[in-house]
């Protein structure tokens, strides 16, 4: 890289503190300009109370903090300074409009830094993408899942696969070079068993029901019901203001409305839905109830919920939506104390009794379909395609066809991992990675 970026790595507006990041071969130089003097000395790593001046009029702009890295041992393998200023947006716009004036400076495009930081070997694809979703991590075990990613526990599972993908080729390429020469039994062996439980270990890898996908991306909680079973005033309550109109008349909430909310650190995504009915001969009210099913049905977890008052053993209208991530709830029991039904949670929204034991439902359920587990798990879907291509490809292999055949199948398989971690050229796709990323980072 030749050319030195910039950008404000701080979220923009007013704050405390502001922090600006240089990279590449001007940084010291641009740092040197900001403080009007050529010959100060910067030792790396050391953080420095200096004053900022424009260098075209020696115009204060503020008292600062800044520490100067030295290549290698920076975010982005380049020479790199960063800037503490007061978080004013005026001295942010006159800071980024000196650095523009500086020969050789530009502006960074959005993820230029981590992009660089991959491209100079600091982590691979999928340590970036962690790095992405610990920023945009909200709850605790987003948090969590994307320290591990982070700290480069899938791009270990990988190329462990990927070595053992190349011990194999590295034995089939040996024979191919040497026909003439007939493969001992061991060696074949060795060759059958290692790809065989590669193929296991891949396919137990992906049978993981997208678990690290749903706590990355939000758990869909769809809460169903008939009309005024008390679907709105459940959200107002898990989100503690009132996001759903609450209200007697059947048939109030036409549309699904959804609210964000973290339960035990787990992000979940709440779904109300209009009330089920079948005598409704609104047209309006038709569709969202036929809407309310398709949510339920695309849901990971389903609370349906009826009224003690008028409570039914019956759920046929349901049966096809129970399953081990349904909760059944009977709400309002103050009108119903003595009503206690096997399987499902008693509770009134309105006296506040039962809430906690729903609270704590919840939560073991978004533990045991997104929680953490003790192997990484996949995150995109971006890395899922890989693999499933990886996967194929070790299918197709078989040891009896033609040699080269054979050798190129776990050549496939091992640029399909390839294409996850980076190991390869990727430039293609690294854009696509790169782009999510904020300014500045």
């Amino acid at each position: 890289m030749h050319e030195t970026i910039f950008a404000q790595s701080s979220k923009p507006g007013k704050a405390g503190v502001s922090v600006f990041r240089i990279s590449g071969p001007k940084s010291l130089h641009a740092l040197l300009q900001l403080l009007g003097d050529e010959e100060t000395i910067i030792t790396p790593r050391m953080m420095y109370v200096k004053k900022l001046i424009n260098p075209k009029d020696q115009e204060l702009i503020d008292n600062s903090l800044v520490v100067y890295f030295q290549s290698p041992a920076s975010f982005t393998g380049e020479d790199v300074v960063e800037i503490h200023t007061h978080g004013s947006i005026a001295i942010a716009t006159l800071l980024s409009g000196v650095l523009l004036d500086i020969e050789g400076l530009r502006l960074a495009e959005a993820g230029e830094f981590t992009r660089r930081a991959f491209l100079n070997g600091k982590f691979d694809l999928t340590a970036a993408e962690g790095l992405a979703d610990l920023i945009e991590a909200e709850t605790i075990w987003q948090h969590r899942q994307a320290l591990r990613q982070v700290s480069g526990e899938l791009e270990l599972l990988y190329n462990r696969w990927r070595s053992q993908l190349l011990t194999i080729i590295s034995l089939l390429e040996a024979y191919i070079d040497f026909p003439e020469e007939n493969i001992p039994h061991e060696v074949l062996d060795k060759v059958v068993d290692t790809s065989e439980n590669l193929k296991k270990s891949i396919a137990i890898h992906l049978n993981d029901n997208r678990r690290g996908e749903l706590l990355r991306n939000g758990i869909k909680l769809s809460i169903i019901g008939a009309p005024n079973v008390g679907k709105s005033s459940l959200i107002n309550f898990l989100m503690q203001r009132d996001v759903s109109i609450v209200s007697e008349i059947a048939g109030t909430t036409r549309d699904v409305i959804e609210a964000h909310l973290d339960i035990g650190g787990y992000p979940i995504i709440l779904q109300d839905t209009a009330g089920l009915r079948q005598d409704s001969e609104d047209i309006i009210e038709q569709e969202g109830i036929k809407r309310a099913m398709e949510s339920a049905k695309c849901a990971d977890i389903k609370i349906i919920m009826f009224d003690a008052s008028r409570f039914s053993i019956s759920h046929n209208e349901f049966v096809d939506l129970i399953d081990a991530n349904t909760i059944l709830v009977i709400n309002k029991i103050e009108l119903n104390e003595n009503l206690q039904v096997e399987n499902h949670l008693t509770i009134s929204i309105k006296k506040n009794l039962g809430l906690d034991s729903l609270l704590q439902k919840i939560e073991n359920i978004a533990s045991t379909i997104a929680g953490l587990s003790e192997t990484p798990s996949i995150t995109r879907q971006r890395q899922r395609h890989h693999l499933q291509l990886a996967l194929q490809y070790l299918k197709e292999f078989d040891i009896n066809n033609d040699l080269v055949l054979a050798n190129e199948d776990i050549r496939m398989a091992i640029r399909s991992l390839s294409f996850i971690t980076g190991k390869i050229s990727v430039e293609e796709i690294l854009g696509e990675i790169f782009r999510n990323f904020c300014i500045g980072k």
